[in-house]
């Protein structure tokens, strides 16, 4: 579970930024609910920043809240909160829907040849290359033969990877 957290904090990180790391990290690690307010304080930034990090997790499916209306003044007071059992749920989705990229794209590598110019580095598939009478689109260079052999063996390794974990983790959620 610690390194399945860790790898949604680097997703999170990565897609939507340092302050939506730190947002999710401290409602991930003190599990329980927060108003916007007191997550700015904990990470040390701006309501604004927050509100729209939270928005982002939101967007996501990794965070939601519940909202209450204050009885002073009638205004709604929002509680967030890291929707952890759907997170597991969402993880999986995500890696599920990696594997069928992967094995997409495994299917289109054995399928296909492809042509490749030396120069630019422009990768054709056979029937591209055909079109264009094995010269490249940009510079005319002649094309060359690539061997994928190394790619392919590559996304067999991933697939395989990633299908154990998929199996592993489905088998957790039905015990």
């Amino acid at each position: 579970m610690i390194e399945q957290l860790n790898d949604l904090l680097n997703f999170v990180k990565t897609f939507c930024g340092d302050i939506c790391s730190d947002v999710l990290k401290v409602m991930i690690k003190e599990s329980s609910e927060f108003l916007d307010e007191e997550l700015a304080s904990e990470v040390n930034a701006g309501i604004n920043e927050v509100r729209r990090a939270l928005y982002d997790l939101q967007s996501l499916g990794i965070v939601t809240y519940h909202r209450e209306r204050d009885e002073k003044d009638g205004k709604f007071i929002y509680y967030w909160y890291a929707d952890i059992e759907h997170l597991n749920q969402l993880l999986l989705q995500r890696k599920r829907s990696v594997l069928k990229r992967l094995e997409e794209r495994l299917k289109l590598e054995e399928e296909n040849s492809f042509y490749i110019c030396p120069h630019d580095e422009i990768r054709l598939s056979f029937d591209e290359a055909l079109e264009n009478d094995f010269k490249c689109p940009r510079c005319s260079a002649s094309l060359e033969f690539i061997d994928n052999y190394d790619i392919k063996r590559r996304l067999k390794e991933l697939i395989l990877c990633l299908q154990e974990e998929v199996s592993n983790e489905e088998r957790s959620f039905t015990r």
